[in-house]
């Protein structure tokens, strides 16, 4: 028996392919502007000890990942004299020490900001956390808490080859968590960026919905009021009006997100 439901035409895949276009061309343009195609959400992680000697680095693979370059290339514009990561883990371990030097207590993570990048520094047992960040990512508190639980397990399941990282063996280790680790990287901005684009795509429908519930508001009002004016100057009026509302609408959206 022939199906008496709804069968999709000709100018309804016309329709759903030009749809899929603007969301496509939405999220391309909110995704460079926020510097993503230059800088990914989460850049990588350093791990060091209380000194600052760097002992594990997630970063993307420069060789294989085009795209994206090491961590020190986001913190030196000069990329022939890139900065060490030692240097840049023994720069943070030293608000540590600070801390404990003065009577600041039981500090348990720094964030500093940048407009390009911003780092999250967490001190977890004897050990430093830094992340790097694009500056216009903004985990939610379940995934900190799902990154620090990622490296809470580490530290606590490697804690031998941590602290002697300069053994042969235990090098042998790390390296191997490094790899899993930039696995591990890759796929948290691969979830980060879908559940950006499901945020965005969510708040731009919320929007058409609210401007389709208006036109009704509109045209009666300017029917109305202007109810000697000709019907096409009534109609790019509402058409006018709307449009405003949409751009002002969208320019909140991206002041909040």
């Amino acid at each position: 028996m022939v199906n008496q439901g709804y069968s999709p035409t000709k100018n309804t895949h016309t329709f759903l392919d030009k749809f899929s276009l603007i969301k496509s061309q939405l999220l391309e343009s909110k995704y460079r502007a926020h510097n993503f195609d230059n800088i990914p959400p989460i850049i990588g992680f350093i791990v060091a000890d209380q000194y600052g000697n760097a002992i594990m680095v997630y970063e993307y693979d420069s060789k294989n990942e085009g795209t994206y370059g090491p961590i020190k290339s986001y913190l030196s514009e000069d990329d022939k004299n890139l900065l060490e990561i030692d240097l840049i883990s023994m720069y943070f371990s030293s608000f540590k020490i600070f801390a404990g030097q003065t009577n600041i207590q039981n500090l348990s993570h720094l964030e500093i900001y940048g407009s390009n990048i911003k780092a999250q520094i967490y001190f977890l047992f004897d050990y430093i956390i830094i992340t790097f960040l694009n500056s216009n990512t903004n985990l939610k508190a379940k995934e900190k808490n799902e990154i620090i639980a990622y490296f809470q397990g580490i530290l606590s399941n490697y804690e031998y080859e941590l602290n002697h990282f300069n053994e042969p063996k235990a090098k042998e280790i790390i390296v191997n968590l490094e790899n899993k680790g930039k696995i591990w990287l890759k796929k948290q901005n691969s979830i980060y960026i879908d559940s950006f684009n499901t945020y965005y795509l969510k708040q731009h429908d919320l929007f058409d919905f609210f401007i389709d519930e208006i036109d009704p508001i509109i045209q009666n009002e300017i029917k109305e009021y202007l109810e000697y004016i000709p019907e096409e100057i009534k109609e790019n009026l509402v058409k006018e009006i709307k449009n405003k509302i949409q751009d002002k609408m969208l320019e909140f959206n991206s002041k909040l997100f």
